[in-house]
């Protein structure tokens, strides 16, 4: 084969997301360019709300994580605990914006922020720091689970490993379908666990529903986010079941004190709980696993 010959083959084969150079280096590209790492990385900084999932899921170890919410130790909640190892990563927050002077003072080899709301300026700024992943596309918190996760592996070089980790997430999810035939055509509503301005929210992006609809449930269409107080018990009352995402007694009792919610049979609430809630929210290959394993037997006692 000619020289101009391998450099075409070479080029192409680089085309491939997380195909691996000839030097050892892998290309990233996210929503403002291109990242090479030369080489897998060691010392990993997770900048945004839920990339350590990702991270720990292929055995990737951060030196940092940055904080979401539920106050768990070092921001890692019990489906990933175990994946620390005994490792105790110094914890971050976004509160009030990316903290890149402390980032830079952990000298990290990778920093990736695929969920941290980055802007241009903030990511020269890491970069200046570290090679940086940033969110693929225009989403700057919280795209489509498989976007993020496919980044994450690409980026400490693990496209392949990664890859089977979404597969098997997906599998979980299809199989509860196959083992719960009574979710065929039963319409179900995903419900953040508190009211916003007195209006029920629907949880997230179309994605973040998807889930449901693998197992063999029916989406309930909503024409917004919010469903209005003058609304509820129509909209409500349509679903099968309705799953709310409360993590505390507390919430779910203040639920049913209102009087359209309770006005709705009490079976068809599903209240998720601290940890499940969290696994939703999370929307990772290590926290999907927990909603497969533990959501379809509340669900199939409420939809019979």
């Amino acid at each position: 084969m000619s020289a101009g010959a391998a450099a075409l083959l070479t080029a192409c084969g680089s085309e491939k997301p997380g195909a691996i150079a000839s030097d050892g280096s892998v290309t990233v590209r996210h929503a403002f360019g291109e990242t090479k790492i030369p080489k897998p990385p060691t010392r990993v900084v997770s900048a945004g709300l839920t990339d350590a999932d990702d991270l720990l899921a292929l055995g990737v170890v951060p030196i940092a994580v940055t904080d979401w919410f539920g106050a768990e130790p070092f921001g890692v909640w019990p489906w990933a605990q175990p994946r620390l190892g005994g490792a105790q990563p110094v914890v971050l927050s976004l509160a009030d914006g990316i903290q890149v002077e402390q980032i830079a003072g952990l000298t990290p080899d990778l920093i990736v922020a695929t969920d941290a709301g980055l802007d241009q300026d903030t990511y020269t700024r890491l970069s200046e720091i570290a090679p940086t992943i940033a969110q693929s596309g225009s989403a700057a918190f919280f795209e489509p689970w498989r976007d993020q996760a496919g980044a994450i592996g690409q980026a400490v070089l693990r496209h392949d490993d990664m890859q089977k980790l979404i597969t098997d997430v997906d599998a979980k999810f299809t199989g509860v379908k196959d083992s719960h035939p009574q979710f065929a055509g039963k319409k179900a509503l995903l419900l953040a666990g508190t009211l916003f301005r007195d209006s029920v929210q629907v949880s997230g992006p179309s994605w973040r529903h998807e889930f449901l609809t693998q197992m063999g449930l029916t989406v309930l269409e909503t024409d917004d986010a919010l469903i209005p107080r003058d609304r509820i018990a129509e909209v409500l009352g349509a679903a099968d079941v309705l799953i709310w995402t409360t993590e505390s007694d507390q919430e779910q009792a203040a639920l049913l004190a209102d009087p359209a919610i309770a006005g709705i049979p009490a079976r068809r609430h599903v209240f998720t709980g601290k940890e499940l809630a969290g696994a939703i929210a999370y929307a990772s290959t290590l926290s999907y696993p927990v909603v497969a394993d533990r959501l379809p037997p509340m669900l199939a006692a409420a939809v019979g």
